[in-house]
């Protein structure tokens, strides 16, 4: 049985949320999409600030080390450096009660 893990992670980009911005991620997350093991992935920003972050569901621990590695790696390509993340199992029956997306 695989259990479904949460990946939250944290970070600081110095850049402005522009245009350009949203639509180079555009093309990320659409690259996302096709990643293997992912379910989901929400995208976060700290109106005012530079902090972002991401909360992604994966289908198991397997998936979500793998994808965590290539990507911390391509973060800090881009000069993203200060990073912080946490993995957490999803408690799948209490999840269920307050409608969680799980699948």
């Amino acid at each position: 049985m695989s259990i479904l893990k949460i990946w939250d992670l944290h970070l600081k980009y110095d850049g402005p949320v522009t245009q350009e911005f949203m639509e180079g991620n555009t093309s990320l997350a659409k690259s996302i999409t096709e990643e293997e093991g992912i379910i989901w992935k929400i995208w976060t920003h700290e109106e005012g600030t530079s902090h972002f972050g991401s909360t992604y569901l994966f289908k198991n621990e397997e998936y979500l080390m793998k994808y965590r590695e290539m990507h911390i790696k391509r973060l800090n390509r881009i000069g993203i450096t200060e990073i912080t993340d946490h993995i957490f199992d999803v408690l799948e029956d209490l999840s269920k009660i307050n409608n969680a997306p799980l699948s």
